[in-house]
């Protein structure tokens, strides 16, 4: 999945913090993909010190499966689920302390709970673009019918009997040419003026 960047950015702070301490070589961040009822893998999400080429995923790596005293995993776990591991690494002539190890349960913790809400809202974020593509089919199903209507409509309009009782109300058209009002031009005659004149 596409993990958003304030998250990507509130891992690498926690990896740099820890990776300050000056014990650590090597701290790497996995987090748990893989298709519905088949194995998961362990695909890297951020690393420290930062490299320009990103890390395979852990069970491609051979050396990951040879135990040593100078590595150490931290399951990223929610209630049961497995979302992911932190891996980390000292020099050979190091010691593991206490509350070295503390910390990085403490680290691997919390980002655990990060990334849980992270898949949660991706998940919501999933649903909501389903919801709104399946919104945007049905305006779209909806819009052809009624423009399709309302063409036909407008062709039947003047074939009702109304539109046409319509045409003949209108002014200037309430009969056939020859009955239609002309103006008058004829002057009225004075009283006692001949006919005729």
């Amino acid at each position: 999945m596409q993990l958003s960047d304030p998250f990507l950015q509130l891992a690498q702070q926690q990896l740099q913090s820890l990776g300050n301490a000056g014990v650590l070589q090597q701290l790497v961040l996995y987090i748990a993909q893989g298709e519905q009822g088949a194995a998961a893998s362990l695909v890297m999400v951020e690393q420290w010190p930062a490299a320009q080429t990103p890390l395979p995923p852990a069970e491609a790596d051979p050396s990951l499966r040879i135990p040593t005293t100078e590595r150490r995993w931290y399951p990223l776990r929610q209630n049961q689920l497995l979302l992911g591991a932190l891996r980390a690494e000292t020099p050979s002539d190091a010691q593991w302390s206490d509350d070295l190890d503390q910390r990085l349960q403490t680290t691997a913790g919390a980002i655990a709970t990060c990334l849980s809400l992270e898949l949660e809202r991706g998940r919501l974020q999933e649903q909501l673009n389903q919801q709104q593509m399946h919104i945007n089919l049905m305006v779209h199903q909806l819009r052809n019918p009624l423009a399709a209507l309302r063409t036909y409509a407008q062709l039947l309009l003047p074939r009702t009997p109304r539109s046409k009782m319509r045409l003949r109300s209108s002014p200037g058209m309430a009969g056939p040419p020859s009955h239609r009002q002309s103006p008058s031009f004829s002057r009225s005659k004075p009283r006692g003026e001949p006919e005729g004149l």
